[in-house]
């Protein structure tokens, strides 16, 4: 789990932009220190070793220029001031170096004796007396290669100095560099938070900046944010006149056929016709006032006193569903296990309902449909056609429909119901049952 923890960290820590600017610095000094040390190094070496092998390849052609010239005279002479060397000839050679140090060419050579190391400048260009005369020069360099270790040690230390530095630096640079976006995502949240239904027009972020690319990013997010209030704003003026000019004509149509059915001349078909266009126009009200909370998003409670009971409601929806139930051989049967009663507008509840239970007889072409009422759920079931697993998870779609794409209806009653039960926080969920058909249970949360 600790690691599980520190891995997710990380990766949230090299996303970050401020993180990937502070790597990438430290990378980018971390090259120059290496790159600059071991050139360093490496230049220190190299010039070292050829000025060592220069100086004793022309101290050791000077002396012995100067003894071929007068051997007597050279014969107590230190070969140079800075090396210790040796003049020998090839019949006594075996006596003043060792054997392999014969077959050295001329020029200079580096050799590892006895955990040492040496620069061995050797001469075979003259002779006397008609006779080869072969110089030796040894010089120490084991202190130099010493000396090399206590500097890449140096370097180390002044590496781990500078890429410390380079961390605060970088650290310091990415806080300003990121300070406006910072900025800028601070006012966003302050406006996200601070925002209320009534106050659509934010705050312009564009003034707050200088212009920059933070500054075009703020200009860009004002115009976005003008263009979704302008749709907001029309999108309010819009269900205020759908919320104004519909109810007008459904109050006129409902205080007409109520007016209609007191006349005593009225015949029992009559009746029923009334009260079908009753129930019709008490429907659609319910499904306007519903759509509006939909577009507002807003949850309707009357100081939490509005209640409805759901099996009151289901006797209404079936009624208005008798002349297409007499149409085929489907039968309902309502099973009310226990009482129910759901702390919402009794337009939401209808609207829900309305929907499950008329999908249920509309895709059940014989059978039965039931409703089952318990504690806190209300459970539909049909006989239906039903649907493969896979479509399970599409029926909450918009403009999702089972069966043939030429079937009546525009697929959005189940999106519609969907979105009502995330609004007042219920659970609806669809299944295949024992039959070929399907179950809707609608749980109900307070």
């Amino acid at each position: 789990m600790v690691l599980a923890t520190t891995f997710l960290t990380q990766m949230r820590f090299r996303n970050s932009i401020k993180s990937r600017i502070i790597i990438a610095f430290l990378a980018f000094s971390s090259s120059l220190t290496l790159l600059f040390a071991f050139s360093s190094l490496f230049i220190r070496q190299t010039l070292q070793t050829e000025l060592i092998a220069q100086t004793m390849l022309d101290d050791l052609e000077d002396y012995m220029s100067k003894f071929v010239a007068n051997p007597e005279k050279m014969k107590n002479q230190p070969l140079s001031n800075n090396v210790v060397g040796i003049l020998t000839t090839p019949d006594k050679f075996h006596m003043d170096l060792p054997l392999h140090y014969a077959d050295l060419t001329h020029g200079t050579h580096v050799l590892e004796e006895e955990g040492r190391t040496y620069v061995v400048a050797v001469n075979k260009n003259h002779q006397a007396d008609g006779k080869p005369i072969w110089g030796y020069i040894k010089f120490d360099i084991s202190h130099i290669n010493q000396d090399n270790t206590q500097m890449l040690i140096t370097f180390i230390i002044m590496a781990l100095i500078f890429l410390l530095s380079a961390h605060r630096l970088a650290v310091f640079v990415s806080k300003k560099a990121l300070k406006p976006l910072s900025d800028l995502a601070s006012r966003l949240d302050h406006l996200s938070s601070g925002q209320t239904s009534h106050d659509i027009h934010p705050e312009p972020l564009a003034p707050h900046f200088p212009e920059d690319e933070v500054g075009k990013i703020a200009t860009a997010l004002d115009a976005y944010a003008e263009k979704l209030t302008n749709f907001v704003t029309r999108d309010k003026e819009f269900n205020a006149d759908v919320s104004h000019e519909l109810r007008t004509p459904l109050a006129v149509i409902k205080s007409t056929t109520e007016l209609i059915s007191t006349s005593p001349r009225l015949t029992t078909k009559d009746l029923q016709r009334i009260n079908r266009i009753e129930r019709a126009v008490k429907q659609s009200t319910e499904l306007i006032e519903t759509l509006l909370l939909l577009a507002r998003e807003e949850r309707k409670e009357k100081h939490e006193l509005e209640r409805t009971q759901p099996a009151l409601l289901i006797k209404d929806i079936l009624e208005g569903y008798e002349p297409t139930l007499r149409l085929k051989p489907v039968t309902t049967q309502v099973i009310e296990n226990d009482w129910l009663q759901v702390k919402a507008p009794e337009s939401v509840v209808s609207v829900v309902l309305s929907n499950l239970i008329g999908n249920a007889i509309k895709y059940t072409p014989q059978g039965q449909v039931k409703i089952i009422i318990d504690k806190n759920s209300i459970t539909v079931e049909d006989d239906g056609i039903g649907v493969n697993q896979s479509e399970l998870p599409k029926l909450f779609e918009r403009h999702y429909r089972v069966g043939k794409p030429t079937s009546k209806g525009s697929g959005i009653g189940l999106a519609i119901v969907k979105r009502l039960c995330e609004l007042y926080n219920w659970n609806i969920d669809i299944s295949k049952n024992q039959s070929a058909g399907l179950s809707a249970t609608l749980t109900f949360r307070e």
